[in-house]
């Protein structure tokens, strides 16, 4: 178990043992890689160390002048001196004149300055309670003279040393009563060291921790990285909340980190070794010599490059014998010194090699991909990589997409006949592989070249797709060119009102616009017609796209439609906790204007709003500014205010935002209608409003009538229950809202269906279970007060040692560590399918959404059994 550490996460175990072996004279030796963290274990061993009253000298080799000097006298001087002041001088002066005799190593001489040190070093130990802490033993050619006669002395000593540069290992082995190696920290003590930097989203330290790689368990990499995002204006706040800019930009290790220096002072090749490796992905061993033949490189050096650059750590090497960077931060640092300009001429020299040579054409595709213009490629240039790319097409298309853009780059000049063909079926793989960022700049080189006639219609669908992806307008230019062609003008249409925010879409709207772009038979939207009516109302568009494109449609990774699916699945499915990240997440990517972005801000005001954080629920509610969802807009401020303790002011906004939600509804956007009739009913019902609960309900009825769809139909049958006392109605909405696994709304209709029933006990647990998932500990403390207003007691279901087998206690116990599947499987020694078989398991016991659900409930100690008694009975 890992002890307090204050801001060492991870390390409490080593100081606990280095600290306790105060007062005796023993040597102890505290070894890591650079970065591992030693000083900070050392300062936190004194500190405690000096609690105790006790007399410490710290010897670090690297603070004072080492000059010729070979065992680190100036730095055992001036601690000395900063301990002591003049008390020691006598003392000082003598071991001074010994180590400037020019002959030291005689054995004399030696001797008499190793006896001179002993003394000093037995004077401190007779003044009290006292130590000897030596830092940064790499600093001096020989350290262990001095800690020798330190330990000699009778001192306790602590030095602490790089494992792969601690000199004299044989002496200081043979010296040493303990040695502590520190291991790297595991992804959760990553995670709390970022943490202790103040209030950061949860998507940077899994961002942080990804580009780092095989440094990722290296707390002085991570600090380095920190700095430099900061330095960078990478780290921007949003709603007090530090997050990453520009998160698919490189992360890269500073230019100042040793790692970095380290590589740079190399003699080249390594330098572009380790570019070209880190620009290409792998580089075989085996290619090698061609490589360095095609580069100019001297044969040997390459290799020696090579091996010197696996045995530091720089490049890898996997047993297919390909070398690759195991830290894309070094990498990208490595990139960034190398240049832009310099790897491409690289890459384009292997490609010109490699062309020429058989047996290397998907090779030599990549090189000549990377080379960018840097490669002067011909008519056989083109032919080649659009082969390669149409042979790796159905198990590749990622790399063949990559060639088919190569390829184009060069038809321009040599082969322009081949244009129209090669653009546009490139415009259709790149949306299928869901690379819309290659896709903007596939459509401006498009409409710079010329668009051949009656192929605007694709080049446009295909600008308005880049441009909804990315989050950046469809330029002017490309506007002004397509739109010459009336039926181009529809998505460009579509997208500009997208980005102004001026309306809420419709789904006839949507799929007339889009659909023809499709492939093959239209799909059959009749059959889900009801799903793609939520879908719509949502303004998920990548689920949206999705239906309508089939496999030829590749959702998004990244920017502000991918964020924006993540954040409203993520609401009902109540993984609140990722619904804020992304959404703050939103909040930096794309134009802030954006239907999507008004949704988005709309779902954080009422989280946090549940959550009990008015303030910054109000901030949301801020910037929502001139919004198209007037009943989401209501159905959220009348949230705040209810929750703030204002009931009577929630009614009478909640009855202002409906009308201007009615007005809305009868041109044809009843988005959230639904969501705000249910809110009104349960404001009116708890301000016993009888004659307003029959108005709604009649209301109610009116747009379920108009509009149909499960969500009025959810509507009609909450307010309905509420306004007849008719628990029939209500546990209709309650089991088939629990069929589409939508949290929030559950957590509604079980509230509403404990308002009618006698017995309200298993709804209002069942509501307060939910509470406790989503983590609204506003919610929770209401749904308390509702139970003690009906008698009803809260749940206490926390699981008994007997809840869960031996193998699922000791996967939750390493995901509170932050190990991965996969590093659970290797300390259990079982596959990683079993290991996400017993977390399926665990997530149907508990009702935990995510490992984070799991480990943030199994800290605090409120792990339950979800919706079970210890009968096993349903809630």
């Amino acid at each position: 178990m890992i002890r307090d550490c204050g801001a060492l996460p991870g390390r409490g175990d080593e100081v606990a043992a280095v600290e306790k072996v105060a007062g005796r004279p023993v040597l102890v030796v505290v070894r890591g890689a650079a970065g591992a963290g030693k000083t900070a274990v050392l300062d936190a061993v004194r500190q405690k160390w000096r609690d105790r009253g006790m007399k410490i000298v710290h010897v670090c080799f690297s603070a004072a002048p080492a000059e010729s000097d070979e065992f680190g006298i100036p730095a055992v001087l001036a601690a000395f001196r900063e301990e002591f002041g003049t008390r020691c001088d006598t003392r000082l002066a003598e071991v001074d004149r010994l180590s400037r005799v020019e002959d030291i190593e005689c054995s004399s001489s030696g001797s008499a300055l190793f006896t001179e040190l002993t003394r000093l070093f037995g004077a401190l130990r007779q003044s009290g309670p006292s130590a000897v802490v030596f830092d940064d033993l790499h600093a001096v050619p020989n350290p262990g003279f001095t800690i020798a006669a330190a330990r000699y002395a009778g001192c306790t000593v602590l030095a602490a040393g790089r494992e792969d540069e601690v000199v004299e290992p044989t002496l200081l082995s043979a010296l040493a009563d303990q040695v502590v190696d520190l291991r790297p920290l595991t992804d959760g003590e990553i995670d709390e060291l970022i943490a202790a930097r103040g209030p950061v989203d949860p998507a940077v330290a899994p961002a942080v921790r990804q580009a780092l790689g095989s440094l990722s368990g290296n707390p002085g990499a991570v600090l380095a990285v920190w700095d430099a995002l900061e330095r960078d204006g990478r780290l921007v706040p949003v709603r007090g909340v530090r997050c990453l800019a520009d998160p698919g930009a490189p992360i890269a290790l500073p230019s100042g980190h040793g790692l970095v220096r380290r590589v740079a002072g190399l003699p080249q090749p390594a330098p572009e070794l380790v570019a070209l490796a880190g620009s290409a992905g792998t580089v075989r061993v085996d290619d090698l010599l061609a490589l360095a033949g095609a580069v100019g490189w001297e044969s040997a050096a390459c290799g020696r490059a090579a091996d010197l650059l696996v045995a530091d750590g720089v490049l890898g090497c996997d047993e297919r014998g390909e070398l690759f960077v195991p830290s894309p931060a070094l990498a990208a640092a490595v990139l960034d010194a190398v240049g832009d300009q310099r790897v491409r001429v690289l890459h384009a020299r292997v490609a010109a090699h490699l062309l020429r040579e058989p047996g290397q054409s998907a090779t030599a595709a990549d090189h000549a991909a990377l080379a960018g213009p840097e490669l002067q490629g011909g008519p056989e240039v083109v032919a080649r990589l659009c082969r390669e790319a149409a042979r790796v097409l159905p198990a590749a298309p990622a790399s063949a997409a990559r060639w088919y853009r190569a390829a184009l780059a060069h038809c321009a000049a040599h082969d322009p006949g081949r244009v129209p063909e090669l653009t546009r079926s490139l415009l259709r793989l790149l949306v299928r592989i869901g690379r819309y960022d290659w896709l903007r700049e596939v459509v401006a080189e498009a409409v710079a070249t010329g668009v051949p006639d009656g192929h605007e219609y694709d080049v446009a669908v295909a600008a308005s797709l880049a441009a909804l992806h990315t989050g950046v307008p469809v330029p002017a230019v490309v506007t002004a060119r397509l739109a010459v062609d009336p039926a181009a003008r529809p998505p460009l249409e579509f997208t500009g009102r997208w980005f102004d925010g001026r309306e809420a879409i419709t789904l006839d709207g949507f799929v007339a616009t889009f659909g023809a772009f499709r492939l093959g038979d239209a799909p059959d939207a009749a059959s889900v017609r009801d799903q793609l009516e939520i879908w719509a109302g949502r303004h998920d568009l990548v689920a949206l796209f999705g239906f309508l494109y089939g496999d030829e449609y590749g959702a998004p990774e990244d920017g502000p439609l991918a964020l924006y699916h993540r954040i409203i699945t993520g609401y009902h499915r109540g993984e609140w906790a990722e619904v804020l990240s992304a959404s703050r997440a939103l909040e930096l990517s794309g134009r802030p204007s954006t239907p999507v972005h008004c949704h988005a801000r709309l779902l954080a005001a009422e989280i946090q709003s549940c959550e009990g954080d008015s303030r910054r629920a109000a901030d949301w509610l801020a910037d929502v500014g001139e919004c198209p969802f007037p009943a989401m807009a209501s159905w959220a401020e009348t949230g705040l205010m209810w929750r703030s303790g204002r009931l009577d002011e929630a009614i009478e906004a909640g009855w202002r935002g409906y009308e201007r939600a009615a007005e809305a509804a009868e041109r044809g956007y009843p988005v959230g209608m639904h969501w705000l009739l249910v809110r009104l009913a349960m404001l009116e019902a708890e301000a016993g409003h009888t004659d307003k609960l029959a108005e709604l309900r009649t209301l109610a009825r009116r747009w379920y009538r108009r509009y149909g769809g499960r969500r009025l139909q959810m509507a009609e049958l909450m307010v309905t229950g509420l306004a007849e006392r008719d628990l029939a109605s209500a546990r209709t909405a309650v089991e088939v809202v629990r069929s589409h696994d939508n949290q929030s709304e559950l957590m509604r209709a079980c509230l509403i269906a404990s308002f009618i029933a006698d017995e309200p006990r298993p709804w209002l647990h069942e509501a307060y279970d939910i509470a406790r998932r989503l983590g609204g500990d506003l919610l929770r403390m209401n749904i308390k007060a509702r139970m003690r207003e009906r008698g009803v007691t809260p749940p206490r279901r926390h699981l008994a040692s007997d809840d869960l087998s031996p193998a699922e206690l000791r996967i939750t116990a390493l995901i509170r560590q932050g190990l991965t599947n996969r590093q659970i499987a290797g300390a259990l020694r079982i596959s990683e399918k079993t290991v996400e078989s017993h977390l399926t398991r665990l997530f149907a016991k508990t009702g935990c959404r995510s490992r984070l659900d799991l480990a943030t409930a199994s800290i605090e100690g409120r792990l339950t059994v979800s919706g079970l008694d210890r009968s096993g009975t349903a809630g």
